[in-house]
């Protein structure tokens, strides 16, 4: 198997009700299988970095799975979670950034320029519910060789 760099840049607020523990580190990043969120880099203009690596399966498949420990949901339909946790540890916001987007001939040219596909999430209109409930879900994203 094949390893793929994936670089997801955050250029948002975060939810529109957050209440993070003083000082806590990890209550944003990329979630893993065991739920744990992995905080990134802070980037330019308030941004921030998420460097993830991801084993690509035989690339005799019609269309790519990607696996590893960031990689969610069935092999057909795979994302990335990216969340905040409040205070008390559960989360105040959770977003699938959907990995089934990407086609092989992204993942060849990435894989023979040895470069991370890379995506930003443009997240400045955070919405709640009119409960006060923070609007998660699916978010599209294009994965794009730079």
């Amino acid at each position: 198997m094949d390893s793929i760099g994936l670089r997801l840049v955050y250029d948002g607020r975060g939810p529109v009700h957050w209440s993070p523990a003083p000082g806590a580190v990890d209550a944003f990043g990329v979630q893993d299988k065991a739920g744990r969120l992995h905080p990134g880099t802070p980037g330019a203009n308030g941004t921030v970095i998420f460097d993830l690596t991801f084993l690509l399966k035989s690339q005799d498949s019609e269309a790519p799975v990607l696996s590893g420990e960031f990689a969610h949901g069935p092999a057909a339909a795979r994302f990335v979670y990216l969340g905040w946790r409040n205070a008390p540890g559960n989360f105040a916001q959770r977003l699938k950034l959907p990995l089934s987007t990407i086609a092989w001939d992204d993942l060849r040219r990435a894989l023979k320029s040895q470069q991370p596909l890379s995506a930003t999430l443009l997240d400045h209109h955070p919405k709640a519910t009119t409960t006060g409930a923070n609007v998660g879900g699916a978010r599209p994203i294009a994965w794009v060789l730079r």
